[in-house]
């Protein structure tokens, strides 16, 4: 059977469904909380051993609290592991760093097409760059329009070539006029994007890096009061596209912190009370369940099953019919 999402990506490519009905659809599904169901039987050190043991797990679902820690976690350490330079393009003119925003015109294509397209069509813009300028590294996230169509976010790190800026000025949310930079070589850019893009040098490096990881965490939690994050999650659920991607350097910041927490490489196991080493006992997953079947607290990620709340699964998935 299709998934939701795969279905609800057919009826956009019909043209049935439109982007807000996407939104409320992906609202509904993602409130549903459901749990992961598994069991093992209990190790001969422990009491009541041999009997079975059964836990429930949340599941995370792309918005849910379980999802944004897991997002937070994996962007953990960039920017913080990077050291704050600031570059002072007054003195030096140059940098190796931007900021990118490439948009998506909506006379193009519909906006299904644009969100199954922009994924092929970006990798083909960083290859055109890659032959133009060398290799770069980059970090990248979506957003939706609020007409629902796609565009990018990115930085790129270059490791051959270094743009000229020169300095500019544009309004923030409050109507002030705040300095930028931009460099000289943006129209060399232009050929290899069908729609308008920006571009920005980057002063500050970890201020660049953490101004991304911000937009990300806040396009990852689908509660947050900001409409274009609840459709950018729904049009990424939908058209199945990570919500972001990090290679290079970025990727290094983040091996370093691998390395920092795994410092030692001695192999390590756990001994039972009579010092002999505790055999595998892995756990098996015995399905999913709503929320509403074990009767849990939706803050509450872990839970040890009481008999009654397993025999109500049991008979939730008698009832649907899960075993066919």
């Amino acid at each position: 059977m299709a998934s939701l999402a795969g279905y609800l990506r057919e009826l956009a490519d019909k043209g049935t469904f439109d982007f807000d009905d996407i939104v409320r659809k992906y609202e509904s599904w993602v409130s549903e909380d459901k749990y992961m169901v598994l069991a093992h039987e209990r190790e001969d050190w422990v009491s009541n051993a041999g009997e079975w043991e059964y836990i429930a797990v949340k599941c995370a679902k792309r918005g849910n609290d379980v999802y944004v820690s897991r997002v937070d976690s994996r962007l953990y350490g960039i920017g913080r592991n990077v050291p704050d330079l600031q570059q002072t393009f007054h003195e030096n003119p140059f940098t190796p760093m931007l900021f990118v925003t490439l948009t998506y015109d909506t006379k193009l294509c519909s906006f299904s097409e644009a969100w199954q397209r922009i994924g092929v069509e970006f990798n083909r813009y960083r290859a055109n760059l890659r032959k133009k300028y060398g290799k770069f590294s980059v970090m990248r996230t979506w957003e939706s329009y609020e007409n629902g169509h796609p565009h990018v976010h990115a930085i790129l790190i270059f490791e051959e070539k270094k743009f000229r800026v020169f300095p500019s000025y544009e309004e923030n949310r409050n109507g002030e006029l705040k300095l930028i930079w931009r460099i000289h070589e943006k129209e060399e850019f232009e050929p290899f994007w069908h729609s308008w893009q920006d571009i920005k040098a980057v002063y500050n490096v970890r201020g660049g890096l953490n101004y991304l990881k911000k937009y990300i965490l806040k396009c990852a939690e689908y509660s947050h009061d900001d409409k274009k994050g609840k459709q950018t999650l729904a049009m990424c659920w939908v058209f199945r596209k990570k919500a972001f991607y990090v290679s290079g350097h970025f990727r290094k910041a983040l091996s370093d912190l691998i390395r920092l927490i795994c410092s030692s490489k001695t192999h390590k196991v756990q001994l039972n009370l009579f010092s002999s080493e505790l055999k595998p006992n892995s756990w098996r997953v015995l399905g999913f369940i709503n929320i509403s079947i074990i009767d849990v607290d939706a803050e509450t990620w872990t839970v040890e099953l009481t008999t009654e709340q397993i025999n109500a699964c049991y008979a939730e998935w008698e009832r649907v019919k899960y075993y066919d």
